[in-house]
């Protein structure tokens, strides 16, 4: 089954030439869109005009080259604003902490655009620095081993970073190629690494669940594709798919918080990711407001748990029953985070599963989950689609409202969301 893939967005570099038209050029550099490609993404050039793009992309990448182009700031604020993921490269780390600056200098004066900061920037250049030695940062690079090499330098990585989670290693060998490095970083923006020499070699800015990475080294230059697969990955967090065909990759950027839940036979942890945390306590309570004290049964779990709960399945029901209703372990949604098992308190005594007296609040459920960002997983008659059984009570955080009733209003699976041209 074919879904949709992830659209990027690359900022070109410009070629101005005054004199003659054909040298006045828009360049993309080759190898930043055959490792969008391989990871699994479409490329696309950005041209002129950011704001024709930002509608149809879903994440970023802002190469090296050799200008910081204002014009194409509204990308940045795209990734912010709608939490897309931005992977800066070398001159794009410093466009990054660049822009992060400004936003915090605009906020401290009032008065005056970005466009009015950025001037000022231009002038007194707070942000940047050239570097004194070259030597270890700044080297011509072709494809030939003994250049690369060359190039090749190491850096300290931040044991409580994103860069760390991303490649697992506090110290790392990269190819470098800049003579100015970053002078400055906003008070939000985090230093993820180092070299040696104190240089900083990755910024990051995670507030408000998004996802700017940094880096002044070349990750298109190795054969490794660590930053584009994180890229590519994290453009539909929320829209992850997990079924029998397609396992958790953990390198998924949840942050799974604590919830706790008031049903009695909780066996595990009700914790859930924080976005999904925070839908659920306001669905709660509007069910609550209408007549429905529901809670949770069963949300996150490890795959430690996963793997328990289906051998326990697969022991007492045999495995007809759990093949239909119980996922192996990396083939649940609930390793997630982004999934809640939901029970109701009636009468003082607690239902779930197939009671039928719990039809009229299962019917509830089913109508006003996506005013909230959920969705019904496995909706009666798609068993064929989602390789599960109906499960009334199983619902699914994807964030976005809108897609949310795209899916219930139109009767669709995830799977079918995602497999539209």
């Amino acid at each position: 089954m074919f879904y949709k893939k992830p659209i990027i967005g690359i900022v070109p570099t410009i070629s101005s030439h005054e004199v003659d038209p054909y040298q006045d050029r828009t360049n993309f550099v080759r190898m930043y869109s055959e490792k969008i490609k391989e990871s699994g993404g479409i490329p696309i050039g950005i041209l002129e005009d950011p704001s024709l793009y930002t509608g149809i992309c879903d994440g970023y990448v802002w190469p090296g080259g050799n200008q910081i182009l204002f014009d194409y700031y509204p990308i940045l604020l795209d990734a912010i604003k709608n939490q897309k993921p931005f992977l800066g490269i070398c001159l794009g780390a410093q466009v990054l902490a660049t822009f992060l600056n400004l936003l915090e200098d605009q906020g401290n004066d009032k008065a005056k655009s970005l466009k009015e900061t950025y001037n000022l920037y231009k002038e007194n250049k707070p942000y940047l620095k050239k570097l004194e030695d070259e030597n270890c940062h700044f080297h011509i690079v072709t494809k030939e081993n003994n250049s690369i090499l060359s190039a090749r330098h190491k850096i300290k990585i931040e044991k409580n970073s994103l860069l760390y989670e991303i490649f697992k290693k506090e110290e790392m060998s990269v190819v470098s190629l800049h003579s100015m490095g970053i002078s400055r970083v906003s008070k939000d923006t985090i230093i993820s690494a180092k070299a040696m020499d104190e240089v900083l070699e990755a910024i990051e800015y995670r507030e408000n669940d998004c996802l700017l990475l940094g880096v002044q080294f070349h990750p298109e230059i190795e054969k490794e594709n660590f930053l584009f697969d994180w890229l590519i990955s994290s453009t539909r967090k929320y829209l992850t798919l997990v079924n029998r065909e397609n396992p958790i990759k953990y390198s998924k950027n949840f942050k799974i918080i604590e919830y706790h839940s008031k049903y009695p036979n909780c066996i595990f942890d009700s914790n859930l990711e924080r976005k999904t945390c925070e839908a659920w306590v306001n669905f709660q309570k509007f069910l609550k407001e209408n007549g429905y004290d529901a809670e949770i049964e069963s949300a996150y779990r490890t795959k430690e748990i996963q793997e328990t709960i289906y051998n326990a399945i697969l022991e007492k029901e045999g495995i007809e029953y759990a093949s239909k209703y119980v996922a192996q372990p990396r083939f649940s949604e609930h390793e997630l985070g982004l999934s809640i098992d939901v029970c109701l308190k009636m009468n003082e005594e607690w239902l779930s599963g197939f009671d039928e007296r719990l039809t009229e609040f299962y019917s509830f459920l089913e109508k006003y989950c996506s005013d909230f960002g959920f969705i019904l997983r496995y909706p009666k008659g798609k068993e064929e689609i989602t390789k599960y059984n109906y499960e009334p009570w199983h619902i699914r955080y994807v964030h976005s409202k809108k897609i949310a009733h795209e899916i219930m209003d139109n009767n669709l699976t995830l799977e079918e969301y995602l497999n539209k041209k």
